[in-house]
């Protein structure tokens, strides 16, 4: 849908109020032009394009909250300044030393009174997570805002990703968000393979990858969880469960996070029958343990007591931020891409989604817990259904406007690529954690601040997602 820039903001309000919600909004050049381009998500695929004359444009935040972070970028990046924007804090362009520096100060979250003060944390952490600052107003122990400063660690992904459209750039896609890797490599396929019919038992197998690796992840957070509140034992446990996934992975495809595993056209290599009984025999064992895991966990009084009521997001705030993957089906929204708009053999399988309607720590946890054996169930499924064939075909792209849309063990990562001669002009990445962000600035309100940690967990942000 292509319109005039003035209308943008109604069109995606529209679209919004109709059941989509705004998944990506960036800018491309167009020759002399520069345009908007907006992909709206919902039980299909909407791509909304206006054309910018000048060095600004309406801003959607206001009638949109999630457009807020993307106007950000936009304006960064491009120059092109959303006029109305609310809150326009470098998302980028800063350092924690100063403008004298070459950035931007962070600056004080303007909370002030008697008995209120500021707790800067990050950028760097003690630990192997990537670089954050985050900068708490704390009254005693009660949080009254929190604001998250990313943007560290910018790698320029999207600019590398561009070039011909030929290359193989399966590698670079794997290193978006390493833990993510086929997610993201399924995202970047999908925009190169728009136009190629790929083999079926190829995409059995690609979709066994993508559940394996949303498995390992979702054990690593609850372990994480486990051990933010004090529960050494079940964070020892999910842990070596995350370990054997990690395992099995090396063992089927010869790397612990799946990484090699995909190709354009298909997968690098076929699983055998004894590869298929092997994953079978491992995934089955795993709902047992699941269950055992957090069984353990939630018999704890400490632990529900930490984990319930903590961290709470709201239906409404999800909607309006725009939050995606477990973090939003734990507060009651109904959005899975696997099940909306299905991809590889998802639309041949039965799945169900799992949503919780509390928002909190212990949502999260639950969630994450049905996720892992449902995909154990999809797992299964794909083994019983696939046949032999080939397992690889050759790529043809065309040129044109191509989109990949994968739903992530976070979520929903978007990829968006133009094409014009053979050659990708502007691709664009949307990782899930860059729209859930904001939401944790909003989930960690009124909670203490030795709850920051598990709630931080919960939600199961990437910083190297976030910084493209």
């Amino acid at each position: 849908m292509d319109i005039d820039v003035e209308d943008l903001s109604r069109v995606v309000r529209k679209h919004i109020e109709g059941g989509f919600r705004l998944a990506c909004l960036y800018v491309r050049d167009a020759g002399e032009d520069r345009v908007l381009e907006a992909i709206m998500v919902g039980k299909r695929i909407e791509r909304v394009t206006a054309a910018v004359d000048g060095d600004s444009f309406g801003s959607l935040t206001p009638e949109v909250s999630g457009a807020s972070l993307y106007e950000r970028e936009i304006y960064e990046t491009y120059g092109l300044c959303p006029v109305g924007h609310p809150d326009m804090r470098p998302l980028r362009s800063r350092t924690v030393w100063g403008p004298e520096s070459g950035g931007a100060a962070i600056p004080h979250n303007g909370i002030v009174g008697n008995g209120t003060f500021e707790i800067p944390v990050g950028p760097i952490h003690a630990g192997v997570i990537g670089p954050g600052h985050f900068r708490f107003s704390v009254a005693g122990e009660p949080i009254l805002m929190m604001k998250a400063y990313l943007g560290y660690s910018r790698r320029g992904i999207e600019s590398m990703m561009e070039g011909a459209a030929s290359k193989d750039n399966t590698q670079l896609a794997e290193r978006i968000s390493g833990d993510n890797a086929v997610a993201h490599t399924l995202a970047y396929l999908q925009t190169i393979e728009q136009d190629t019919k790929i083999p079926e038992r190829a995409e059995y197998i690609r979709t066994i990858y993508a559940e394996l690796e949303r498995i390992y992840n979702h054990f690593g957070t609850i372990a994480g969880i486990a051990l933010d509140t004090a529960l050494a034992v079940p964070a020892a446990y999910g842990n070596m469960l995350r370990e054997k996934m990690l395992r099995l992975n090396e063992n089927i495809c010869g790397h612990r996070m799946l990484w090699g595993a995909l190709r354009p056209g298909g997968v690098a290599r076929d699983l055998s029958d004894v590869a298929l009984a092997t994953i079978e025999r491992e995934a089955m064992k795993l709902k047992f343990d699941v269950n055992g895991l957090v069984d353990m966990m939630t018999r704890s009084p400490s632990f529900m007591d930490r984990a319930e009521t903590t961290g709470k997001l709201s239906y409404e705030d999800a909607l309006r931020l725009g939050v995606v993957g477990p973090v939003a089906r734990a507060s009651g929204i109904d959005n899975d891409v696997r099940k909306a708009i299905p991809y590889e053999a998802y639309g041949r399988i039965d799945l169900k989604v799992s949503k919780c309607p509390s928002g909190d720590v212990y949502a999260r946890l639950t969630v994450r817990k049905n996720e892992i054996i449902e995909s154990i169930s999809i797992i299964t499924q794909c083994i019983t259904r696939i046949k032999e064939g080939p397992v690889h075909t050759k790529v043809v792209t065309g040129d044109g406007f191509h989109i990949g849309v994968v739903e992530s063990p976070r979520g929903e990562a978007i990829h968006c690529a133009h094409i014009e001669n053979g050659r990708i002009t502007r691709y664009k990445i949307r990782d899930p954690s860059f729209p859930n962000w904001p939401a944790l600035e909003c989930a960690i309100m009124g909670n203490i601040v030795p709850d920051f940690p598990v709630v931080n967990k919960s939600f199961d942000l990437s910083y190297s997602g976030n910084d493209l």
